[in-house]
């Protein structure tokens, strides 16, 4: 299609007026048709950073659009091409952030463009401030804003990140290590196995190195990780269930963690949080629920078959080795992500949104560098700040971990006394959340989120459900009569406890007009109310009556992803963040698009965590069967896997009952993102 003069002429006198669309729209659309058969390599400096830089003046902007953020390619990488002598001046990438304050009349526009964010391609030389003032000023083409209007300017220079710091060359030796010693102890594993015969192999494995080196070989670890065998007396329903735990958390975060920066249609979001299966996203964080219950069961389920064999002895030795065990378990893997995040994230993507990044959401990254600590002490919900911005779950479920022995003994000999104090503490939990939210409470429960949402004494009620629930299955054995009458209360269980959980999960969202969310009576028993339905799928699955629904989850299927489930927790946000603000462009919500994301996020997360397993998780599980010292009563012949293993709790298995001739490796599933 070719324009003629005569429409080139009316474009003209349409754009005549002194306003922006004089300094950005005419000369654009004036190039465009004028130098359309022009590629790329034609393009000059000025037409390059004139065309890259956002005009402010976003399509959609009724739909919740603030964002107008230029082309970043053509900024940091044509209009660069073009210079061709030294000393020519050379481009650099500028996000500007106008904050519109509440009395601002662009409030009137929509509720949710508050912030209006414009991509400038500016020289090099200029700095963050100058190009502040610059806009403030309308220089860059924007009229000069109003007071009210606070601007901040993020600009990125690649030569910021152009060689690797100390840090970053230190991770990078100890993954190098890492993947050498993998290497080494496959090939060492291999060699072995299809060398020598079965009999003259033993000599090989039996030694400290030989055991090293199986302890650490993919060929080995890799079986055992996608081993499917289902050994009689598992749990094997807690395998889906924590799988689908961890999958809606990650659709959580797919939704959530790109509101801030890179949604251009907010508003139609927005008009979807009134449909009604708006609690699937909205209430993704009730799964963090589940593995506080699924953590409780196993525990306590696994310490009274413990307590049975030792004949209920546990001294402060055995409470000592109880906790280092749990220790070892989840922390290697831990940190060696948290290195990984501190020292690399910066070097792993660039664009729009990356200046953002490397000035806000970038607080995590130095939280890892300076509170680091606190995350490896699992203190980090209490003490400074938190590497990852869900981190604070494995603080919650460590502190649960190491205080509730006592109640544990106090179940295994004293039942009634155990029962009575399990039901103080649920009145204690129960008060503190309706009082705190009371006094905390605002618009969107954020003051109450950040200050209590992720402290251990607020998440006890789920916890000690799944305590209750393990002895319930210890007492009975898992086993029920079958009987009509028991058939009846089956039923009956089935249909209460699933009223509890779709109440928990939809009456906030099926009845706005009640406000539930910001009730504090709501708050004192939601969670509860959720994890009493889960606890029944659980119970019911044990004992033989949950048809259907424990025959889909106890899938053999499940266990792979059952026993990544811990490390894809861990690194999923870390995969979002770096794909979110790394994004070229602005994204348009739809649930097409949230679902194509959650499911490319999900492989990515289980794919990525079984890579950091390989290197940091399980060598360190097989390495623990002879570094770490081992508890008594564990030496008894006819004592099971699981009982001989009882350090296991410490990361949950779900193999409670194996063969004993089972590989030790294939009771190391966990039961959730804490490897409970």
């Amino acid at each position: 299609m070719t324009m003629t003069d005569r429409q080139l002429y009316s474009m003209e006198k349409l754009f005549s007026t002194h306003d922006t669309k004089t300094y950005f729209v005419l000369p654009v659309i004036m190039f465009i048709f004028k130098n359309r058969h022009l590629n790329s390599s034609d393009i000059c400096w000025s037409h390059a950073v004139l065309d890259s830089t956002g005009k402010l003046t976003p399509s959609g902007i009724f739909q919740g659009n603030s964002l107008d953020i230029g082309n970043y390619k053509e900024c940091t990488e044509d209009a660069n091409n073009a210079v061709t002598r030294p000393g020519d001046i050379q481009a650099m990438y500028c996000l500007v952030t106008w904050a519109g304050a509440p009395q601002a009349p662009v409030q009137s526009i929509s509720s949710t463009a508050e912030n209006f964010k414009q991509g400038v391609c500016v020289p090099k030389s200029c700095s963050d401030s100058e190009v502040q003032n610059l806009t403030e000023t309308g220089f860059l083409g924007v009229k000069p804003m109003p007071s009210w209007f606070p601007v901040t300017v993020y600009c990125q220079r690649e030569e910021t990140y152009a060689t690797y710091s100390a840090g970053a060359i230190v991770a990078l030796t100890i993954i190098a290590i890492i993947l050498c010693v993998l290497a080494v102890s496959t090939s060492y594993e291999l060699f072995i196995t299809y060398r020598f015969p079965d009999e003259e192999r033993k000599a090989f494995t039996t030694s400290g190195a030989g055991r090293f080196c199986l302890s650490c070989s993919l060929y080995s670890n890799t079986k055992k990780v996608f081993n499917t065998y289902q050994h009689p007396g598992q749990l094997p329903a807690l395998h889906g269930i924590r799988v689908i735990s961890a999958l809606w958390i990650i659709y959580g975060h797919t939704i959530i963690f790109n509101f801030d920066a890179v949604t251009g249609n907010q508003a139609e979001e927005d008009q979807a949080s009134d449909q009604w299966w708006y609690f699937i996203r909205g209430n993704y964080d009730m799964a963090v629920d589940t593995f506080l219950l699924l953590s409780g069961l196993l525990v306590t389920y696994l310490f009274m078959k413990q307590m049975k064999k030792t004949g209920g002895q546990f001294t402060w030795r055995d409470y000592g080795l109880h906790v280092l065990h749990r220790y070892w378990r989840l922390t290697p893997v831990l940190a060696f992500l948290i290195m990984i995040y501190a020292c690399l994230t910066v070097y792993m993507g660039s664009g729009p949104w990356w200046a953002i990044r490397d000035n806000a959401t970038m607080q995590f990254v130095r939280t890892c560098q300076t509170h680091f600590w606190a995350n490896l002490l699992y203190i980090n919900n209490y003490v400074g700040r938190q590497c990852f911005v869900h981190g604070w779950y494995l603080g919650v479920d460590m502190q649960l971990y190491v205080t509730f022995p006592g109640l544990l003994l106090l179940l295994y000999k004293y039942p009634k006394v155990g029962v009575a104090v399990a039901c103080f503490l649920f009145g204690c939990t129960w008060l503190l959340n309706g009082v705190l939210y009371h006094f905390l409470v605002d618009m969107y429960g954020m003051r109450y989120r950040i200050t209590t949402y992720r402290y251990a004494f607020t998440r006890i009620a789920p916890y000690l459900i799944g305590i209750l629930l393990g002895y319930l299955l210890f007492r009975t054995n898992r086993k029920v009569p079958n009987t009509p009458k028991t058939r009846k209360l089956m039923l009956f269980g089935w249909i209460v406890c699933t009223a509890c959980a779709l109440v928990a999960l939809v009456a906030p969202f099926g009845a706005p007009e009640a406000n539930l969310h910001g009730h504090p009576a709501w708050r004192m028993f939601d969670r509860t109310l959720y994890a009493v339905g889960v606890a029944w799928v659980v119970y019911a699955c044990c004992v033989g009556y949950g048809g259907i629904i424990s025959e889909f989850l106890s899938w053999s299927g499940w266990m792979p992803l059952s026993r990544l489930s811990y490390t894809a927790y861990l690194i999923h946000t870390m995969i979002i963040e770096v794909y979110y603000m790394s994004y070229k462009g602005v994204l348009l919500y739809s649930a097409i698009n949230w679902w194509l994301m959650f499911v490319s996020f999900s492989f990515m997360s289980f794919a990525c965590g079984f890579a950091a397993s390989m290197m940091a998780e399980v060598p360190f599980l097989e390495l623990e069967k002879f570094v770490l010292p081992k508890r008594r009563g564990r030496e008894a012949k006819s004592e099971t896997k699981a009982e001989q293993d009882q350090d296991n709790i410490a990361l949950g298995t779900v193999e409670c009952d194996p063969d004993p001739q089972q590989s030790p490796h294939d009771s190391k599933g966990t039961t959730g993102p804490n490897g409970c």
